[in-house]
């Protein structure tokens, strides 16, 4: 627990400085490109709308059923899952690698490693408020009117950053550790796509025993919320199981992550 509240200081300590560096890498990566910044938010809007053109087509007109008795179209219900998966992917795959990246700089720095992994999860923030802005405007548009449930979109988001962020700093830990980790990432991540219910609902496709399983995924956790808020009228703590757990694995990750960080941080130029 006292290598946890280290990392949380350093974190907390550097917030100012996490923005700054983000800010400055995301104008540094579009210098040279006509658009800028631009691509950063035209790239998941065109993901999205190849989502939706292909398994909107095979789909139909079928409803999605939220549960038992909530159902609704398969559009907003994309746009939402879709706009903080791409979000999740984009953070993680680039906060794994970050450390690997920036560690001879940051060793010539005063600044902690740790929040090199905050660095890279900060940077994908404005595409995607710019993209859940615009899936917002559609799903009012399509019906959804704005409702004392969506006030609750801010506990998701803070379970979301909390939970990338001990996620990237333990995936960044072990892509120094393990070389061809990154190798490994990659299809891990496209697994948690399919099966987190990103562009299709999972439990529609598996066995009943199965789908208590599936609710686990802290990846699906959060998406299930976030499509709950917006269309669901479905409080948090309504599901107050999947809830407990979701935090009692952050918590878990948080410890691991912190101590393997700590312990192998002196090593991080050696390994690299």
């Amino acid at each position: 627990m006292f290598k946890f509240n280290i990392i949380m200081k350093e974190i907390f300590t550097n917030l100012q400085l996490i923005w700054a560096v983000a800010r400055y890498n995301n104008k540094a990566t579009f210098q040279g490109h006509y658009l800028g910044l631009a691509w950063e938010i035209m790239t998941p809007v065109i993901q999205i709308g190849l989502f939706f053109f292909v398994f909107g087509t095979i789909r139909g007109d079928q409803p999605v059923y939220l549960n038992e008795e909530v159902a609704v179209a398969f559009l907003p219900w994309m746009l939402v899952g879709m706009s903080a998966w791409l979000f999740m992917k984009s953070a993680t795959m680039q906060g794994s690698k970050s450390i690997q990246k920036q560690i001879k700089l940051v060793s010539k720095m005063q600044f902690p490693v740790s929040v090199i992994p905050g660095i890279a999860m900060a940077g994908k923030l404005t595409a995607y408020f710019v993209t859940l802005s615009a899936v917002i405007i559609m799903i009012v548009v399509l019906g959804h009117m704005p409702s004392l449930y969506w006030i609750q979109y801010f506990y998701y988001l803070f379970a979301m950053l909390v939970f990338i962020y001990f996620f990237a700093l333990l995936n960044s830990t072990l892509t120094i550790m393990i070389r061809d980790y990154q190798q490994i990432l990659q299809p891990i991540m496209q697994l948690v796509f399919w099966f987190s219910g990103v562009v299709w609902r999972i439990q529609e496709m598996v066995p009943e025993r199965f789908i208590r399983v599936l609710d686990l995924n802290p990846f699906s956790y959060l998406l299930t919320g976030f499509r709950n808020t917006f269309l669901g009228e479905i409080f948090f703590w309504e599901h107050w199981e999947t809830t407990v757990f979701f935090w009692l694995l952050i918590l878990l990750m948080a410890l691991i992550s912190s101590h393997l960080h700590l312990k192998l941080r002196d090593k991080f130029i050696d390994l690299a």
